[in-house]
């Protein structure tokens, strides 16, 4: 069975700004690595972001409101993943997202969404007021 994974494990997922502003929109970018033993067919990723009120991770056990979900906001090109051969890792992907207004936010990413075979992660980041 497949296997696809973050291809950092340190920090998988990273929006392309180091401070994040309210007015600004941002890229939120990861890559995948096939580790299994067989080829990976191309497959498409998710990207959902969630607002979190209470901070900073926030909670698993609360509903969170989702400000954006790959699978109906953004182009599906954007998420996309060509074949990838045993042991090599995909392309950077870093779909654009945003503004959303200051506060903490959840980006969770589920590698081969659509095939089901891939792990989910997520970091929390603060967006802040533009000065």
């Amino acid at each position: 069975m497949p296997d696809i994974v973050f291809a950092d494990g340190d920090n998988p997922i990273t929006p392309d700004k180091t401070i994040v502003h309210d007015n600004e929109a941002f890229r939120v970018q990861w890559a995948a690595r096939n580790i299994s033993t067989q080829d990976v067919p191309a497959f498409v990723d998710r990207l959902l972001i969630q607002s979190i009120p209470e901070g900073c991770p926030g909670s698993d056990s609360t509903d969170h409101d989702v400000v954006f979900d790959s699978d109906t906001d953004a182009d599906p090109n954007d998420v996309s993943e060509p074949d990838l051969p045993i042991g090599q890792a995909g392309p950077l992907m870093n779909p654009s997202v945003g503004p959303f207004p200051t506060g903490s936010y959840r980006l969770t990413v589920t590698l081969a969404n659509d095939l089901g075979v891939g792990k989910t992660t997520f970091n929390c980041i603060e967006i802040v007021d533009a000065v």
